[in-house]
């Protein structure tokens, strides 16, 4: 039967920019639907159900306006679909491990080595013996990282914070304190070095203004790149 004739028009492919990612979506409009609809099915596809008569750019600006609602949902979906398995591509400084499941009688632990992940513990635990790994790792790294560009720069070293979010790779409080995603260590040192610069530059320059990205561009000139690069790879990282 027609489509037309059922009240639904053709379904159409969109994307917008959202949550430091650009996000895909399905947009399906009706003639007999009335109001805004947001959907995330099982492995993390978008649907939008929208009356005929509703301009792109009001959908763009409700789907903004659930953007953390929305980022939630997707990495919700996505650690769903995260198998820790034998072999496993576990994300490692822009590159990969991969995991190797040993016996877990005695203590849990973790160990890379040779391009593997090595861990020993309980089927059930090892998810969080993992987790705990990434994070001390993310410690060490990031606090050198962070010291390395401060001191390139001349500014006294500031206090780190390892951060959880799920939808943010940095931020600086207002008593100068940078907080990092531990789970940055995923991504490879362009996109490190980009997010640390960009919370510096956050030192001279509070908002987001022309002023603020000029002074990311002088301490770090290939940022553009790097955040497109680590904007392509965010689902990725937060797998788990």
């Amino acid at each position: 039967m027609d489509g037309a004739g059922m009240g639904t028009l053709q379904d159409s492919r969109q994307s917008l920019e959202l949550n430091g990612e650009t996000v895909d979506f399905l947009l399906r409009r009706s003639r007999r639907r009335r109001t805004l609809a947001l959907r995330v099915g099982e492995t993390g596809e978008v649907v939008v159900n929208a009356p005929h008569f509703v301009a792109l750019g009001d959908i763009h600006r409700f789907l903004h306006s659930h953007r953390l609602w929305l980022g939630r949902q997707r990495c919700a979906a996505r650690a769903r679909f995260f198998a820790w398995v034998e072999g496993a591509a576990m994300p490692w400084l822009g590159s990969t491990l991969t995991l190797s499941l040993l016996p877990g009688g005695g203590c849990s632990r973790v160990q890379a080595e040779e391009g593997r992940l090595l861990c020993a513990a309980p089927p059930d635990g090892v998810p969080a013996v993992i987790t705990r790994w990434y994070q001390r790792q993310a410690r060490e790294l990031l606090t050198q990282r962070l010291g390395q560009h401060a001191s390139r720069i001349g500014r006294p070293v500031p206090p780190l914070r390892l951060s959880d979010a799920r939808t943010r790779w940095g931020s600086l409080s207002a008593r100068g304190v940078v907080s990092l995603n531990w789970r940055l260590v995923k991504a490879d040192w362009r996109e490190i070095d980009y997010v640390i610069c960009h919370e510096l530059a956050h030192f001279r320059q509070r908002d987001h203004s022309p002023a603020f990205w000029r002074e990311v561009a002088t301490l770090f000139p290939a940022w553009e790149t790097a955040r497109r690069e680590l904007r392509d790879n965010t689902w990725r990282y937060f797998q788990f």
